[in-house]
């Protein structure tokens, strides 16, 4: 009896316990559905001098029609507002180092690391500098923000997630954006650029222009320029057998330094698979005699992580009257927190970008004075001007950081007992503002370059064509003027204070290109000029040109194209880079075929496709051996010549140019060259292939399982599911099988690639395509939660223009709402 009472009272509150939660999570699914944008009807909107009509398609392409700018850029701001506000809160956040204000201590560290940047009391003073009209579009938009995040009937989904109320948005915030990207694109060449000066200083020029070339045959150079490779070094200055830089054992383990370097590169070998992978993208036009129809045609896809929802945003603005007293359109995609349009076309002028590798900052050697209070300048001692930044911390005692701050930046390094101040770009003034939205009123290619060189954005290669016939390549963003040539040789390093760059170039002396007798231009990422105009560029940390290359060349195996052949490049994975790769694991594994599994990789590397495709094992074996390879080979060189380097990331980063003095090595079979403890270069490759088929083997059960596309699966997530990874994976993107890489125009690893994908001739908008990742909504009932996800997995293009309206929203004055 008193078994069955106490089976009937746990029932019983089993019983109690589910109708609570599914209580629970009744209230919970409706709040979050009460979080969903407005899509239709009539809101009010004060402020606005008309109606403006806002329609969605299926994939939530979002059309404004709006008299003037100033209503349509409200109106983007009110829609950005509804859909993205929670990913514009983390962006402005994370740029001025106020991430754990909201979200805790676990991002603490980035918060320590932007916060010396001082983005936000730097946009603040920016602000206060911009031009009236460029006020006038960021006040209207950021109070379109504020009144879409009102029109909510309940505050986003994710502030309810983390019980906090979102802090309304601001004009600066808006900065805060343009701030966030410039370190999204240069942060990681920033932090090589001074692990470079550092193994400059302790291996010295020969050897270092060696280990970290400029360019080579691998280039693909807009102007035809050619970098002669640097020559191998002897056994005299490098020897990997026999070395006197190497310190004699001594202590624990200085004797086994390069082969703990090669067991800590392969415990890491997970997380470092894609990391030659640097936010770039690939951008190139034809001339309309090269066009189907006659008319310039321009491709853009730009490169960055992937998450859910997506980077951009797409869309239509539809004017009545723009700038010029003409109607307009304008289509492409946005950013959302920023007013206007990041790439597109508005029918008289198109417009991409790539990111330009150059000098846009220096590490600049600090000497303190003996007080450690005080730092000299010349003849001149100069106290540091310390300012105390607090982070605040949710659910935690605020964090307090100093900054010493010189006259060229904040001191953020200190190396072998010396101080370096970090003097760039995107502190000075003038560097960031809201210029760029006039490229959305551009008519002619003289109009759209100056926009582009005067506009406040992260230096970036842009290519541009109008509907007149007309192309040109320049630089957009702000560009120093430097006191002497940093292309040449001799290289340097941590740049002298006398040496730092004090004033913008003018925009008369800007590299350009136009016109272009072959009717073609092509970026991504790596070298584009040689010569003084390269000089004004810098050196840069480009990629390696192998995509250059393969887009150039494809470019060239053509007469005519049209937006179909031009969206079929973007898709091209043919691993050409890899082909000689490919074919030293097949001899390799000829050689000695009585191995483990070498008998199987034969098979495998004979039936190869030439692809990076999402079936073949070919490509995922021998990538996966190069990466094992160069990784072995960059520690022991850089233990043999510079064992006391304090700087792990330079040898653990893995540089695509690193191809260069890895790939001579190995065709030279230079003994002085090869790792300890093997004999020959066969007998070294020989292991790593083994190592490669065995941990293979291990992960995916044959190597015949060991395809590209096992390896390289999307995982592309939303930023909340970290927090209950098995309960919130419903917000990631599928984890889908891919084909692409990073050496080849079609950019896919597993977190990383082409954010959009665009095509278009100004004037036939209506031809255009455009695809997207991850979706237009970032909430997750939205019709547009992930809509176009599938086409751009698939290679399906999409139309760049809007389809037919599926929502109709009125945003009316406050006058005209209807009682």
């Amino acid at each position: 009896m008193i078994g069955v009472r106490i089976r009937r009272a746990v029932l019983g509150l089993f019983a109690v316990l589910l109708l609570l939660a599914m209580t629970g999570a009744l209230i919970v699914y409706l709040l979050t559905r009460a979080s969903m944008p407005v899509l239709d009807g009539d809101v009010a909107m004060p402020g606005l001098q008309t109606p403006v009509t806002v329609t969605r398609d299926a994939r939530g392409t979002v059309a404004i029609r709006a008299a003037t700018w100033v209503d349509g850029a409200r109106a983007l701001g009110f829609v950005h507002g509804q859909e993205r506000f929670f990913e514009m809160d983390l962006t402005r956040r994370s740029a001025a180092g106020e991430l754990s204000a909201l979200l805790g201590a676990d991002t603490l560290a980035m918060d320590k690391e932007k916060r010396p940047h001082r983005f936000r009391a730097r946009m603040a003073a920016q602000w206060q500098r911009l031009p009236a009209e460029d006020k006038t579009i960021l006040t209207v938009y950021a109070e379109g923000v504020n009144a879409g995040l009102r029109s909510l009937a309940v505050r986003p989904w994710q502030y309810l997630l983390l019980n906090t109320a979102p802090e309304p948005w601001r004009e600066e915030d808006s900065l805060l954006v343009i701030a966030e990207m410039y370190y999204v694109l240069q942060s990681r060449n920033m932090q090589d650029a001074f692990d470079e000066a550092a193994l400059r200083q302790v291996a010295g020029d020969r050897l270092f222009n060696w280990l970290k070339p400029r360019g080579g045959h691998w280039d693909a150079a807009l102007d035809g320029s050619v970098l002669a490779e640097a020559p191998m070094p002897s056994a005299d200055e490098l020897n990997t057998r026999i070395n006197t830089r190497i310190k004699p054992p001594g202590g624990n383990h200085r004797a086994s330094a390069i082969d703990l370097q090669a067991q800590q590169v392969a415990a890491k070998m997970a997380t470092i698979e894609d990391s030659e992978f640097k936010p770039g993208s690939n951008n190139w036009a034809v001339s309309g005699a090269l066009s189907a129809h006659g008319a310039p045609i321009l491709a853009d896809d730009m490169h960055l992580s992937l998450s859910v929802p997506n980077i951009w945003f797409r869309g239509e603005v539809h004017v009545q009257r723009g700038p010029d007293g003409m109607p307009a359109r304008i289509a492409g995609v946005t950013l959302p927190g920023v007013p206007g349009f990041v790439v597109g076309s508005n029918g008289h002028v198109a417009w991409g970008f790539t990111s330009a590798e150059g000098d846009w900052f220096d590490w600049v050697p600090v000497q303190r004075s003996a007080d450690g209070h005080s730092y000299i300048d010349g003849d001149k001692t100069i106290p540091f001007d310390t300012v105390q930044e607090t982070i605040a911390v949710r659910a935690a005692a605020p964090v307090r950081l100093d900054v010493r701050n010189t006259r060229w930046g904040p001191v953020l390094r200190t190396w072998r007992g010396r101080d370096y101040a970090l003097n760039w770009l995107a502190h000075w003034p003038g560097s960031i503002d809201a210029k760029l939205e006039g490229m959305m009123f551009a008519n002619t290619i003289d109009a759209a370059l100056k926009i582009a060189q005067t506009s406040g954005v992260p230096q970036q290669n842009i290519l541009i064509v109008d509907r007149d016939g007309g192309m040109a390549w320049t630089i957009a963003g702000r560009l120093p003027a430097r006191q002497r040539s940093r292309f040449g040789e001799p290289r340097k390093g941590f740049t002298p204070a006398g040496e730092v760059p004090v004033a913008w170039l003018s925009t008369g002396l800007y590299p350009q290109i136009r016109n272009p007798a072959g009717g073609r231009l092509w970026t991504a990422n790596s070298r584009q000029l040689g010569g003084s105009e390269g000089e004004k560029i810098g050196e840069g940390r480009g990629d390696l040109g192998a995509r250059s290359q393969q887009i150039r060349d494809r470019l060239h195996e053509a007469e005519k194209f049209d937006e179909a052949s031009l969206y079929a490049i973007q898709l091209d994975d043919q691993a050409r880079f890899m082909k000689h790769w490919v074919e030293l694991v097949g001899r390799i594994a000829a050689k000695q075929p009585e191995r483990t599994g070498f008998s199987d990789v034969q098979r495998i590397i004979a039936g190869w496709n030439g692809r990076a495709g999402s079936d073949q094992a070919a490509y995922a074996i021998s990538r996966r051996f190069r990466i094992m390879v160069v990784q072995r080979l960059k520690s022991t060189w850089f233990n043999a010549c510079a064992p006391d380097l304090d700087v792990l990331d330079v040898q653990l980063r893995l540089d695509g140019r690193m191809e260069y003095p890895v790939w001579a090595a190995i065709s030279a079979r230079a003994p002085h060259l090869l790792p300890t403890p093997f004999a020959t270069w066969d007998d070294f490759l020989s292991h790593e292939l083994s190592v490669v088929v065995s941990e293979l083997q291990s992960k995916y059960g044959t190597l015949d399982q060991a395809t590209w596309g096992n390896v390289n699966t999307a995982n592309i997530r939303h930023p909340i599911a970290g927090a209950a990874p098995r309960l919130l994976d419903w917000l990631n993107m599928p984890a889908t099988p891919l084909s692409g890489d990073n050496h080849m125009p079609h950019v896919a690893t597993r977190t990383d690639g082409a954010s959009e994908r665009m095509i278009v001739s100004p004037g036939r908008e209506e031809r255009g395509i455009l695809t997207m990742p991850g979706g237009q909504s970032g909430h997750p009932l939205s019709p547009f939660y992930g809509a176009g996800h599938q086409d751009w997995l698939n290679g399906i293009p999409t139309p760049l223009l809007a389809g037919e309206a599926r929502h109709s929203m009125v945003l009316q004055p406050h006058a005209f709402v209807r009682e």
